[in-house]
């Protein structure tokens, strides 16, 4: 289910909102100052989940949201939708500037506000799938920088990461163990001797598992390794 951060300090038009966003199925959660918000997205953060949009009231007190959407956009790519009476240019030229995707006045017309959160979230959903790569049960996640068995996050060391990022870059293709060093190398990794090579992908191989009853890594014996399972981009890694 799609989660919602509102923020709005007016009482009534914020329990509008909630309900009607309630109704159409969203998860909501409402509040009336960025001091709460920020409490709210960093609650959601300890728990390693966050928001699919953030409809944001522009004035809030002493304060504004254009503040807050500085803050979520210098840390996530999530949709924000302004949602405000000041519809002068200058308040919507400055809200887009700032990484704002939609602008919308008050009052506002209930079915467009619900046509616009699900077109934002749809297009947030499909931006988060080209920066996915699939293999076997193995979900990694560029933006984040993270990886993910079975729905299970792995913890791995930096080098370790270095190595997977390496074989999935792959395609599958042999890689030489002078290729794997000189990659490490070049990454401005620690200097890893030829020897030790086969113990940091040994403990690699033992992080990720197995699927189908196959290691995701083929060691190519007096070679060097090859990534074994189909990999899926969505998007190429830079």
């Amino acid at each position: 289910m799609s989660r919602i951060l509102v923020v709005e300090d007016d009482e009534t038009i914020r329990n509008g909102i909630e309900e009607l966003l309630a109704e159409a199925g969203y998860e909501v959660e409402s509040v009336s100052a960025l001091s709460e918000a920020r409490r709210c997205r960093s609650a959601y953060a300890e728990r390693q989940e966050g928001f699919s949009l953030y409809l944001l009231d522009l004035m809030l007190g002493k304060e504004n949201g254009f503040s807050l959407c500085r803050e979520i956009r210098s840390e996530e790519e999530t949709p924000i939708i302004f949602l405000s009476a000041f519809d002068e240019e200058e308040y919507v030229i400055e809200g887009l500037n700032l990484g704002a995707d939609d602008y919308i006045g008050k009052p506002f017309r209930r079915k467009e506000l619900l046509a616009r959160v699900a077109a934002h979230i749809r297009r947030g959903k499909k931006d988060e799938e080209k920066d996915v790569i699939l293999s076997g049960e193995l979900v990694y996640r560029k933006k984040e920088g993270r990886v993910f068995r079975s729905g299970e996050e792995l913890e791995l060391r930096k080098l370790e990461w270095e190595l997977l990022l390496y074989f999935l870059q792959s395609n599958g293709r042999l890689l030489k163990r002078e290729q794997i060093l000189a990659y490490i190398w070049d990454s401005g990794e620690e200097y890893v001797e030829d020897n030790t090579l086969s113990v940091w992908i040994s403990r690699l191989r033992k992080k990720l598992g197995k699927y189908d009853g196959e290691d995701y890594i083929e060691t190519i014996r007096g070679i060097g390794y090859r990534w074994k399972q189909k990999i899926i981009r969505r998007e190429k890694i830079n």
